[in-house]
């Protein structure tokens, strides 16, 4: 028996989310009747984080166990063979036995995209939210106060099952994009990034910072940031923005040095 660590990358866009779900279609649901082909037998696949429905990823780890004797990179092969063209398994490595992403996890970075054009292109549809124009360095001088070890009750789903609500936020930068249009009738100040990087996150913690950011950015007073902090009250802060925005650019774990090191050097983030 050996464990098979993955690196994979999603457009989550017509998916019920990460985790396996009857009678929805899932990444986790696909991956699984992928491996399960390889191992001629039931085999589930673990993840490190449980995207929402709409959520993207850029870096997302998975691990499942096998029998097989094959190279990872023969995994790697026939599970894009085997997946929808929106899952690409950009990496596989042999793993400790029993590796669980999630448990190994060392932290997870965030990015949500907003668009302040006059409209949204097409094919940011799935990829930004639309918003009307925001004064960033407000936005940031916000973000300022989510910096830390918080309560973030405030920012947690109403039906969150996290026992504790408190979580450590690294880093919270909101910057502009360079837009992906070539046309000069689009400037380079379209396309907003809310990055966060975090230990843990609580159930749509991220899209709900987004939405309360936006409020800033259209005008709060940026030390009210911290009485929403304090209040511990979901209604206080903004509202829950589209999973569409969203993408798992990163997740960290204990194998990190492993795959960096036998990764392409164009793929190491």
């Amino acid at each position: 028996m050996q464990t098979i660590a993955l690196i994979l990358a999603y457009d989550g866009t017509p998916f019920a989310g990460w985790q396996r779900q009857n009678n929805q279609r899932t990444i986790q649901g696909c991956l699984e009747g992928a491996v399960s082909q390889i191992n001629h037998a039931p085999t589930e696949v673990r993840a490190a984080s449980r995207t929402d429905a709409g959520v993207h990823a850029e870096w997302q780890i998975a691990a499942f166990d096998t029998e097989r004797t094959y190279e990872p990179e023969r995994f790697r092969i026939a599970l894009n063979a085997l997946t929808p063209p929106e899952i690409t398994i950009r990496h596989a490595c042999a793993a400790p036995d029993g590796f669980q992403p999630r448990f190994e996890s060392r932290g997870k970075h965030y990015r949500y995209l907003l668009w302040q054009g006059k409209y949204l292109p097409p094919f940011l549809i799935n990829r930004a939210a639309h918003v009307r124009p925001l004064d960033i360095q407000n936005m940031q001088k916000a973000a300022q106060y989510l910096l830390g070890e918080h309560d973030f009750s405030a920012f947690r789903a109403i039906d969150c099952q996290a026992k504790s609500p408190v979580r450590t936020i690294t880093k919270l930068d909101i910057t502009y994009a360079s837009s992906p249009y070539i046309y000069p009738c689009f400037d380079d100040h379209s396309l907003i990034q809310i990055d966060v990087v975090g230990t843990a996150f609580l159930k749509q913690m991220v899209r709900i910072i987004a939405g309360t950011l936006v409020d800033f950015g259209l005008g709060r007073e940026p030390s009210q940031m911290l009485e929403i902090l304090e209040s511990r009250a979901r209604v206080n802060a903004g509202e829950t923005m589209p999973a569409a925005g969203l993408t798992l650019l990163r997740s960290f774990s204990s194998l990190d040095d492993i795959m960096n090191h036998q990764l392409p050097q164009e793929d190491v983030c």
